[in-house]
């Protein structure tokens, strides 16, 4: 049984256990894919009906290695789910060094200068690299449940880049509430 589109949306603004389990595999992969194919740049992306791989890779070796992340996750590695490239930790990045420079601005004089803000907005930079993988730890990724599989992968072209959309379902994480 798949998410309905209602379901589906909704857990994509709330940011619901599907997206996050997904989020969790999708890391994994990509950390198992690269591994295998160390010169090819890869990248992804997470939605509640599973996510992108992005990279130039042969399309029989991701449901394998889909497979082997989820069940690494479930069992011995559930750290695969933290990668240090995700956009969690950009985002982390971003809003503190933007919220840092914003409240040195609304300083008195002599506090708000140009060098308290470039100061404030770099030591927020050096603390969202710890606080962006614990972010992605606690908030924006999740070990997958029982439940989850992975249906199939389709192949396509995105903007001429090779992609790989591994579906899956999860009728447990599916579900909005309870």
């Amino acid at each position: 049984m798949s998410i309905n589109p209602f379901a589906a949306a909704a857990q994509q603004m709330l940011l619901g256990a599907a997206v996050r389990q997904n989020h969790a595999l999708e890391h994994a992969t990509i950390v198992l894919l690269a591994k295998k194919y160390p010169d090819v740049r890869l990248s992804g992306i997470s939605s509640a009906l599973g996510f992108f791989v992005f990279g130039e890779v042969p399309v029989e070796v991701v449901l394998p290695t889909a497979q082997e992340a989820l069940h690494l996750l479930r069992t011995t590695q559930p750290e695969l789910a933290v990668h240090e490239r995700c956009g969690t930790n950009l985002a982390v990045a971003g809003m503190l060094s933007g919220l840092s420079a914003l409240a040195v601005g609304r300083l008195r004089r002599p506090y708000s200068t140009a060098n308290n803000a470039i100061l404030a907005s770099t030591a927020a930079l050096v603390l969202a690299r710890p606080l962006g993988l614990m972010v992605q730890r606690y908030v924006t990724t999740q070990t997958p449940n029982e439940t989850m599989r992975i249906e199939r992968v389709i192949p396509m072209q995105i903007f001429g880049v090779p992609a790989y959309f591994v579906k899956t379902d999860n009728p447990q994480a599916n579900r909005l509430f309870g």
